[in-house]
């Protein structure tokens, strides 16, 4: 199976996820987290009705490329992907546990000083444990022989409001130039 342009979103995927409260993350000394909550990806797409959702996989929290080259550009262009792609969420997500990604996640957000807000789309960082979905459609990488196990590949797509695919991107070696900022603004939907 894969995931690609023009097919259906499959029903009932769920991912797990601890939300980032923006009133309390400036005084958030992220050393400490709430339980992990499911989240279902057929109930985020009928709260958001009417926009699309952007879904962005990394292989890693706190690695290199994706800490300073992918997420910041993406994080930094929130209200332009909401204005100029109805982007209604973003879900940024990693087969680490939820914990590391709710970590990093809010790390990211202080440092770029990014603000939960109306302008923007609703933000979530969320865990593809043991990269079950990306495995289940050919999007995770083994990359055990370094010591990191199974992971996500590094790859981005958005559902359209009728949970259509409307744009898929997978990067096949290195860089972000089909799942970054620039692929997700320019996409056809």
């Amino acid at each position: 199976m894969s995931l690609s342009e023009g097919t259906k979103f499959p029903e009932g995927v769920e991912f797990s996820y601890i939300p980032i409260e923006f009133a309390t993350l400036a005084q958030d000394d992220g050393l400490a987290c709430a339980k992990p909550l499911p989240l279902k990806l057929d109930k985020l797409f009928k709260d958001h009705s009417g926009t699309n959702t952007a879904f962005v996989f990394v292989p890693g929290a706190f690695t290199p490329t994706c800490t300073e080259d992918h997420i910041p550009g993406i994080l930094k262009q929130l209200k332009q992907l909401k204005r100029e792609q109805n982007i209604g969420a973003v879900v940024i997500a990693s087969a680490n546990d939820p914990f590391v990604i709710n970590a990093w996640g809010k790390l990211l957000l202080k440092q770029l000083g990014i603000r939960g807000s109306e302008e923007n789309p609703k933000i979530i960082f969320a865990s593809d444990g043991n990269a079950s979905f990306s495995g289940k459609y050919s999007n995770s990488l083994d990359l055990s022989s370094k010591g990191f196990g199974v992971r996500t590949a590094r790859y981005a797509f958005i559902v359209g409001q009728d949970q259509t695919i409307k744009y898929f991107g997978k990067e096949e070696v290195s860089g972000v130039n089909k799942s970054g900022i620039d692929a997700l603004m320019n996409a056809k939907l």
